[in-house]
């Protein structure tokens, strides 16, 4: 067995093929030159007034600065707020006008529908009056009071 020997630990070859090895750390000494802690310098620490008053008013500036910051943010989330609240009065006001006319635009082509249906039954109503006419007596009279109790045309001018 051979053994090599390093700074703070020994390794011992067990076997000859190098396959196992006993490692041994060395035990820690008691020399207390070597053990040495090490703390941060120091700084003078002078208390006196001036200094804790400077430091008084670098706190009461970074408090100040912070307040401020923070009333800058509200003020930008306030602007925010109400740009987006006006962008959205705009849009809804947008999509009303829109939603208005596209209903105007019903209500028209309804009325004109309407207007075209009753021109048509009033068409069919005088030819069949003619047809009426010319095969057998019947009376325009009756036939306008009909036309004008179901369709609401008080005026209404037939051609006989």
């Amino acid at each position: 067995m051979s053994t090599v020997s390093a700074t703070d630990m020994q390794v011992k070859q067990l076997d000859k093929s190098g396959k196992a090895f006993e490692v041994v750390i060395k035990p820690p000494s008691k020399d207390p030159s070597e053990v040495k802690l090490s703390s941060p310098p120091r700084s003078p620490t002078c208390l006196d007034a001036k200094t804790i008053q400077e430091k008084l008013e670098k706190a009461e500036e970074r408090r100040k600065s912070m307040e401020a910051e923070t009333l800058k943010k509200l003020a930008k989330e306030r602007e925010h707020q109400t740009e987006v609240l006006s962008k959205a009065a705009e849009v809804e006001a947008a999509f009303a006008k829109k939603a208005q006319e596209e209903l105007k635009k019903k209500q028209e082509l309804y009325e004109q529908n309407q207007q075209a249906q009753r021109q048509a039954k009033i068409e069919r109503l005088k030819e069949m009056v003619s047809y009426k006419l010319r095969g057998r007596p019947f009376s325009h009279v009756c036939m306008k009071e009909h036309i004008s109790t179901h369709y609401g045309k008080q005026d209404l001018q037939l051609e006989i």
